[in-house]
């Protein structure tokens, strides 16, 4: 599909490292610190989605690595994600599941782009008017991700609001009808790794199958080929999955995710 997949899933772990790096940062108390090989990144959300924590370089000891995540996130009081590739972490997952955590799947999907391209008439004929959001845009962004998952729209643009304007790499784009702000989405690239990454495909809940989503999900792709780069990945939520290989993206792999508590054991 995409080449060497081994090649492709250690990419893609790096690209994940470099965009949740580059977003906790960009938050005020925002907070990215190596544990015993774990990346241990923090938003500062109440959501344990936005402090994930994902195996880096030197990595030796499951055992160790894990408790000194649990001790940082414990100590800053946050609910995390423990977030594992198993090819990659293999035996930090047998140590994780030794432990009692409860492992969710969380596949993650990976297309050309420019196969996708040759095959899209571009300019789409989506009713949509799709801008990049900047200054003064970006909380429509904010309102279509919270309406569109029923979240607290202060959490969302906390996280996913102004602070996204500071981050050269993400690019936030708005879908309008008739002027009003119905769905959004969100580019993030990393040239170290040569990999665009979709995130934050969301439409409101009145404005869907109406093919809104793949509108902007194009918008994205669009951008990425334009800045030269040749892979997409994303991790579709199950709504969108269908959406996601209709339009070419394929299975590339499954992580697997924790949700640990500060008030669990260690």
């Amino acid at each position: 599909m995409v080449g060497d997949r081994r090649d492709l899933l250690r990419r893609f772990h790096g690209h994940l490292h470099d965009v949740w790096s580059r977003l906790a940062r960009s938050i005020p108390g925002g907070w990215v610190e190596e544990e015993s090989g774990l990346t241990c990144i923090a938003t500062g959300s109440t959501s344990p989605t936005f402090n994930p924590a994902l195996s880096g370089e030197g990595l030796r000891d499951p055992r160790v690595a894990l408790d000194a995540a649990h001790a940082r996130f414990r100590g800053a009081g946050l609910r995390w994600l423990l977030k594992l590739q198993p090819e990659l972490d293999r035996e930090v997952v047998v140590h994780a599941r030794r432990r009692g955590l409860d492992l969710d799947e969380e596949p993650v999907y990976a297309m050309p782009i420019r196969p996708w391209a040759a095959k899209v008439a571009l300019p789409s004929a989506s009713p949509l008017s799709i801008s990049v959001a900047g200054s003064d845009t970006i909380d429509d962004a904010v309102h279509c991700v919270a309406e569109a998952f029923d979240a607290d729209p202060d959490g969302i643009s906390r996280e996913l609001g102004s602070n996204l304007l500071t981050i050269p790499t993400f690019t936030v784009f708005v879908g309008y009808l008739s002027g009003e702000p119905v769905a959004t989405s969100m580019l993030a690239t990393t040239r170290s790794v040569g990999l665009a990454g979709v995130y934050s495909v969301a439409t409101r809940p009145a404005h869907r199958g109406r093919g809104f989503g793949t509108a902007l999900t194009s918008a994205a792709l669009a951008a990425a080929m334009e800045q030269g780069y040749d892979i997409a990945v994303l991790e579709p939520s199950p709504s969108g999955a269908q959406m996601y290989r209709r339009m070419g993206f394929e299975p590339l792999t499954t992580y697997l995710e924790a949700v640990i508590s500060p008030l669990d054991g260690p």
